[in-house]
């Protein structure tokens, strides 16, 4: 568990990320105006999600970005994506669970995918897909912007059918995609979640920085996708 001492510089960290990303990004259409971090204005929607606030200067030609943070004990990412929404979430894939996986799962998670995690039989297998389903569950919640309470995991699946590349959402509006995402040398899987009706790609960055220790222009790289 963090430290309040821990969760405050995190807090730190996180805002300083999102400034820093979303400024670079920040340019008009001749791409000639530098942006700087501390001139950016934000926002909450009425869920409390943080927003770039768009209106503040009209003058100029920005693209509407929108971004997403997620931070653990040791690193912190930001989304960002232009014009659509997206949703981040970062976990330990070595997190042990103080309870068993399927009452956990129960608790939580949609009867297809407690039925999913019920057929494996490997007890270390079914922790991870329990944890994969968690941080592409949250970043589907965030990239929403409703919060936790109007979009309770059990009312949603997420489902990998057999020999797909990714993973689907199931028993909500379709247009959602999902990335999974594993970064082998800090043990961490990645979920990232956009809103997009075709095949083309949104653009998107993702910025991954360790705070353990924080080193201020390292820039995580060494993701595989799941």
């Amino acid at each position: 568990m963090q430290s309040d001492a821990l969760k405050k510089k995190n807090a730190l960290l996180a805002r300083t990320l999102v400034r820093t990303t979303v400024a670079r990004y920040q340019t008009n259409n001749n791409n000639d105006t530098v942006v700087d971090p501390r001139s950016l204005k934000f926002k909450k929607n009425l869920y409390g999600k943080p927003e770039v606030d768009g209106e503040v200067d009209t003058t100029t030609n920005y693209p509407k970005l929108k971004f997403n943070i997620s931070h653990t004990d040791s690193l912190i990412a930001c989304g960002v994506t232009v014009n659509v929404p997206v949703g981040i979430d970062v976990e330990d894939k070595t997190r042990k669970m103080r309870h068993d996986v399927l009452s956990l799962a129960k608790r939580f998670y949609s009867s297809r995918e407690v039925e999913f995690l019920s057929s494996i039989a490997d007890m270390e297998a079914r922790r991870k897909e329990f944890i994969k389903l968690w941080t592409l569950k949250e970043a589907y919640v965030k990239a929403l912007g409703k919060g936790f309470s109007a979009s309770p995991f059990n009312t949603f699946s997420i489902i990998r059918p057999v020999a797909a590349e990714s993973y689907n959402l199931c028993g909500q509006a379709e247009g959602w995609k999902f990335r999974l995402l594993e970064l082998a040398a800090s043990s961490h899987y990645a979920a990232i979640c956009i809103e997009g009706e075709d095949d083309e790609e949104e653009a998107m960055t993702v910025i991954v920085h360790r705070t353990i220790p924080f080193v201020e222009d390292e820039l995580i790289s060494d993701w595989k996708l799941l």
